[in-house]
């Protein structure tokens, strides 16, 4: 719990899911990536979702995006993206 009124500094982890034919977009956001990685795991499993990834993210700093994982049927998959994303993406 954040209690100065602002919660710039903390790591988040978002899921993100993606659709046939849609792009997707973020659903929630978790301070526990244990909980965004269940929460994927579980969503892959709908059949009208084609995946679900979990980034992480530090509130209030640029250049923060980090791939923490993606899953599909309820499987993590061990791919990951070797590409920047967005210009303020930084180099992993």
């Amino acid at each position: 719990m954040v209690t100065s009124g602002t919660a710039s500094g903390h790591v988040v982890y978002s899921v993100h899911t993606a659709r046939p034919g849609e792009i997707g977009s973020v659903e929630i956001v978790f301070t526990s990536e244990q909980e965004a990685r269940a929460y994927a795991r579980d969503r892959s499993r709908d059949w009208r979702i084609t995946s679900a990834s979990v980034t992480r993210f530090t509130v209030g700093e640029l250049g923060t995006r980090y791939p923490v994982g993606w899953f599909v049927d309820g499987t993590e998959q061990g791919e990951h993206w070797n590409r920047q994303l967005y210009p303020t993406d930084g180099s992993h």
